[in-house]
């Protein structure tokens, strides 16, 4: 049996705040179950902010871009921030290059 490549973890934090921690390689095999996650935590009540961290992610393909617009659209039609944190290497540079780090890594406002 095969180990999982990824996980997805859930942390409630203070102030109504969902971390959504991302952890090793999100490609096509895994989009769908990133997408659902991450519009499940954008409509979870008493979150007003969602913050997908990606500390501990090493591979982000298209799909995975895909499921973090996803997540992101649906945070703002529910009225509920949504940032992506920690970027780091290959991964920051795929959002670099996307274009969507300008939208998804921006600063919590008031920050």
């Amino acid at each position: 049996m095969a180990t999982p490549s990824f996980t997805i973890s859930l942390l409630a934090e203070p102030g109504g705040v969902l971390r959504v921690c991302l952890a090793g390689e999100f490609d096509m095999s895994v989009g769908d179950a990133l997408t659902g996650t991450l519009v499940e935590a954008a409509h979870r009540p008493g979150i007003s902010r969602v913050i997908v961290d990606l500390a501990h992610t090493r591979l982000i393909d298209s799909h995975a871009i895909a499921g973090l617009v996803s997540g992101y659209e649906a945070a703002t039609r529910a009225g509920r921030g949504f940032t992506v944190v920690n970027g780091r290497g290959l991964v920051q540079k795929v959002l670099d290059i996307t274009g969507l780090s300008e939208v998804l890594c921006a600063p919590p406002p008031g920050h």
